[in-house]
């Protein structure tokens, strides 16, 4: 790196920084409903990172593209360190909700797995399946017949291992996609909440009939969404502004 590339900052890791000051809000004494807001902010802020800036850098690195800015950091150096950094402050993250989870339990308000609720709740949680989850969300065998599908941008799943229940030898591997018009918590009671996926896990084997459980593991994707503005359509919408303006 020269004198003059050191003069500058990574405009990627800059961001970042931004970013994780957004995250530190949350060492701050405010309430804790407050700091769930930051942490949902910051996540937010992170995917349209990722959907933007990485698929950038991507891009530049697949075209061979060896510096991308004047701080002279090429795109594979810069994938680098953004991974470092996140990887490192991911346990920010973590111990951040965990202590603020801690923290609302102690005012009486819950978040829980299906598991750690009482019988009540788990049949309230069972009939919101029934009616409102069972009949929006899609199961998918992955095997040699059945290719891994396409998942749409921010898509929510769950990963789930079976075993076959007359040949527990025979393994098979699907997806339970979780459909984004369904909340991430449903709420059983007025100071419980319960990830929706972890209803799913409880219900899985009546999704694939014939098959025992293994495992699951609840995952969500993030695609590149570069926008491409076509000259016509940007045309039509000066025309609009112009118009608007009379």
């Amino acid at each position: 790196m020269s004198e003059n590339q050191s003069l500058f900052i990574n405009r990627e890791l800059s961001w970042l920084r931004f970013n994780s000051r957004v995250l530190a809000q949350c060492d701050k004494d405010i309430p804790l409903l407050e700091k769930l807001k930051f942490l949902a902010i910051y996540t937010t802020n992170l995917d349209e990172f990722y959907m933007i800036r990485i698929a950038g850098l991507k891009q530049l690195f697949a075209a061979g593209v060896v510096t991308s800015g004047n701080d002279g950091m090429s795109p594979l150096d810069q994938l680098r360190d953004i991974r470092k950094y996140l990887q490192e402050e991911q346990n920010v993250v973590e111990a951040h909700y965990k202590d603020t989870k801690n923290a609302l339990a102690k005012e009486g308000l819950f978040i829980k797995n299906y598991d750690e609720l009482s019988d009540e709740l788990k049949a309230k949680c069972d009939e919101y399946f029934f009616s409102n989850i069972l009949p929006v969300i899609v199961p998918i065998a992955v095997d040699a017949t059945h290719p891994f599908p396409h998942l749409n941008n921010l898509s929510f799943s769950l990963a789930v291992k079976l075993a076959d229940i007359e040949h527990t030898e025979i393994l098979k591997y699907g997806m339970i996609r979780i459909s984004r018009v369904l909340p991430r918590f449903t709420q059983p009671s007025e100071n419980v909440y319960v990830p929706i996926e972890t209803i799913v896990h409880r219900h899985a084997e009546e999704i694939f009939p014939g098959y025992k459980l293994i495992s699951s593991c609840a995952f969500r994707v993030t695609r590149n969404a570069d926008i491409v503005i076509e000259e016509e359509e940007a045309d039509d919408f000066m025309m609009i502004l112009e118009q608007g303006l009379k």
